[in-house]
């Protein structure tokens, strides 16, 4: 089910939603979340399905959070029918001491909840968040690699002609 929600109506699902992980309250997180969420971290090549996997994720990530103080600043909110884009500024605490990294975020929601995450991240936060994670973070049930389940490649274009018979490119 599909959702048409405005920008305010997604910033306040999404500051309940941080509210949650920032009080470090698991339930309550996963209460703004539809019964199976999807979430994707590109930049570290994971792909996480459904309520087990998502509560075992975020159960390392609060916790995780909370130890190197993590903290973001919104750059930029951009909107569609069912999505938050988030770009932000995060501010953690590195091996070397405190660092700025950066991520963007798309946000999907299904009625008033967030149906899942795409968070990609630049490498000062990968880096941390692949040790928040764990090396036995692919092991959990609903966890597989991103490369899994990306569909196959397309074959060999020419790429002019393509792109003057395709706009959605």
């Amino acid at each position: 089910m599909a959702t048409t929600l405005t920008l305010a109506e997604m910033e306040a699902l999404l500051a309940a939603h941080e509210k949650a992980e920032f009080d470090l309250d698991l339930d309550a997180t996963l209460a703004t979340l539809v019964d199976n969420p999807m979430y994707e971290f590109p930049s570290l090549g994971w792909h996480i399905e459904g309520r087990d996997a998502v509560r075992e994720t975020y159960n390392r990530m609060l916790h995780g959070s909370d130890e190197r103080n993590i903290w973001a600043d919104k750059r930029v909110h951009a909107i569609s029918d069912n999505s938050l884009s988030r770009e932000a500024y995060v501010y953690l605490d590195g091996p070397d001491g405190r660092v700025t990294g950066q991520y963007f975020v798309v946000m999907e929601f299904e009625g008033d909840k967030i149906a899942g995450e795409r968070m990609y991240m630049d490498t000062t936060f990968a880096a941390l968040m692949a040790q928040i994670l764990g090396p036995d973070f692919g092991s959990v049930p609903g966890v597989s690699r991103l490369a899994d389940m990306t569909p196959p490649p397309v074959p060999r274009l020419d790429r002019a002609a393509a792109h003057a018979a395709n706009s959605n490119h």
